[in-house]
């Protein structure tokens, strides 16, 4: 076997054995990380949990089941007075 020839196999013994701590690194890394996105999941999903149990808030505002007698008297109007149905629109403009 050559100087040549050795000096080949150690490059390559080398390069393999540093390609090997470098890969082993990266997967360390690589583990950590996961672990670390693992709980900070657990940390989201419970509270995404928590803000499913809670009850719901209060509803604000006029109730859409009801209906609310609207006084029209005077006011502008299209169609016949006597018109089965009487649809008011309110606007404000501020």
């Amino acid at each position: 076997m050559g100087l040549a020839t050795l000096a080949g196999v150690a490059i390559v013994l080398f390069v393999g054995i540093e390609n090997w701590n470098e890969t082993r690194s990266i997967k360390t890394s690589i583990n950590d990380r996961l672990g670390q996105l693992e709980t900070r999941l657990t940390q989201i999903s419970a509270k995404v949990d928590a803000v499913g149990t809670r009850a719901a808030p209060q509803q604000r505002g006029p109730d859409p089941n009801r209906v609310y007698p609207v006084k029209t008297d005077g006011a502008p109007f299209r169609g016949p007075k006597d018109a089965p149905v009487v649809i008011a629109e309110f606007s404000d403009f501020q």
